[in-house]
């Protein structure tokens, strides 16, 4: 009860005629049976909880006195005076009748859908999760300690320019990265630093659209982009995928389009350098913009990778996404953007707005981290540990999966690949039959929007040990054929 809002019920109502010691020892007593101070939590010292009320220190006392000897309170020597662990609470009288949502929060209504078909946990064959055992805890925690002795300074803002894009040597230090491991042209002003893939998508529909606006998506999607953008009342253009990548021919007039043209997700499948330049054109004749979401492109093992949007884009239409969510580890949040010039004071001007900037220390811990090279050291090592997951498992797939109507796809980049079904296949079923087992892996029906024909799953390899990895495969190759043969 540190909070000025856990003090409100507290405060004394001097105009009543209750006299404020016995008001003061009802309220706290009935804040406690509320259950808004918590079991075991610590109360205020008696000297700062008088002052803070405008109370005189004995009636405070007095107070916590009559708790503790009615059960509600304990005091330990050294430590303070807490609420008791096993206070009953009296029943609350029930509302006089259910609430009524704003018609506003019902933009919320699909994500609650969406939501409940990815909410079956995390696993060794969760899709997108890197491995944290191999995170090179040495390197980022010596540098970490290293930026604790200057805390002082990263706990006040630097300047208003790193408040909306970042600290300026991890700006610095992304350009470079990009430039070698993605051919990404760019300056560190152009760059702005936030919470991940979804922080940047809201971003740029703040900047880039209003109510209404139509958006290309990829059919099927990165479900947290689509409920993101649905929430913000904007027309959905769902556009079938195929081994080519989204289809842009035919694609009708819209303000934006999200892409995953390296790997999309969850097909991985990698968009044909035809399609990157029909996409450009369209983005050009109906001055719309192109996100293009390189969410895991440092993992490549087969092929030659084809250049990025953003490097083959001449009249400023791309808006690049990076993150470090899959190299890294998902918890750390940190990713970002990279916007043509025309638009770097605008973006700059918007995240200033939202957010006022992100975490300056771990901001400085990860500038270190690129600068000194201990990334691009760690994801070629991955590289290597996670394309021997991927042999493993498609070389199980293969010989296991049922010959008719069952193909594997997205072998060629990032930490998932995609096991194909045939129309009608009951993916879903077997999803939750091998979550009973306490398997998880995704259902690919559950990531399309308009599309019947699309059936399968999405296999994630990155997040555990390869045995771990082989032995849910094997059992999800189980749950199929079992389900092939009974289909």
């Amino acid at each position: 009860m540190h909070g000025s809002r856990d003090l409100e019920p507290l405060f004394p109502d001097r105009s009543s005629g209750e006299p404020v010691g016995r008001q003061f020892t009802r309220r706290l007593r009935q804040a406690i049976e509320s259950g808004l101070y918590k079991p075991s939590s610590r109360l205020l010292p008696r000297r700062e909880l008088a002052l803070r009320l405008g109370l005189a220190r004995n009636t405070v006392s007095s107070a916590i006195e009559q708790l503790i000897a009615e059960g509600y309170l304990e005091s330990r020597i050294g430590s303070g005076t807490f609420v008791v662990a096993n206070v009953v609470k009296p029943s609350l009288e029930a509302a006089d009748g259910p609430h009524v949502l704003p018609a506003s929060s019902r933009r919320f209504d699909l994500a609650h859908d969406v939501l409940r078909s990815h909410a079956m946990g995390y696993g060794v064959l969760r899709a997108g999760v890197p491995d944290v055992t191999e995170f090179p805890h040495a390197a980022w925690s010596r540098i970490a300690r290293r930026k604790l002795a200057e805390l002082s300074d990263y706990l006040q803002y630097h300047d208003l320019q790193s408040a909306s894009q970042g600290e300026p040597a991890l700006r610095d230090a992304i350009a470079q990265h990009v430039q070698q491991f993605r051919g990404v042209s760019t300056d560190p002003d152009r760059i702005v630093i936030v919470e991940g893939t979804q922080a940047a998508v809201r971003l740029a529909a703040d900047v880039l659209l209003a109510e209404g606006d139509g958006v290309l998506i990829e059919d099927p999607c990165y479900p947290f982009m689509r409920i993101g953008l649905h929430a913000k009342n904007l027309r959905l253009h769902p556009m079938p995928v195929d081994v080519d990548g989204m289809e842009v021919a035919g694609a009708p007039s819209a303000r934006l389009a999200y892409v995953a043209p390296s790997h999309q997700y969850p097909l991985g499948v990698r968009m044909s350098l035809e399609r990157r330049q029909a996409l450009l054109h369209w983005a050009r004749e109906h001055e719309a913009y192109i996100l293009e979401d390189d969410y895991d492109s440092e993992f490549a093992f087969d092929g030659k990778p084809l250049p990025t949007l953003q490097s083959i884009d001449h009249h400023e239409r791309v808006i690049y996404i990076g993150t470090f969510s899959k190299t890294l580890a998902t918890a750390l949040r940190l990713g970002y953007l990279i916007v043509p010039p025309h638009l770097a004071k605008t973006f700059a001007i918007a995240r200033l707005v939202s957010a006022l900037g992100g975490v300056r220390y771990l901001q400085a811990t990860a500038a270190d981290f690129l600068a000194e090279g201990h990334f691009a050291r760690h994801v070629r090592r991955m590289t290597q540990v996670y394309a021997e997951r991927r042999k493993a498992v498609v070389r199980l797939l293969e010989e296991g999966l049922p010959s008719r109507g069952f193909s594997i796809g997205g072998t060629n980049a990032g930490l998932h690949l995609t096991v194909i079904a045939p129309p009608g296949f009951d993916d879903v079923a077997v999803a939750v039959e091998l979550a009973n087992e306490g398997v998880v892996v995704q259902a690919l029906s559950a990531f399309c929007i308009e599309r019947s024909d699309c059936r399968g799953f999405v296999v994630g390899y990155g997040a555990g040990p390869v045995a771990a990895v082989l032995d849910a495969s094997r059992r999800l190759l189980r749950v199929i054929e079992r389900r092939a043969l009974g289909s």
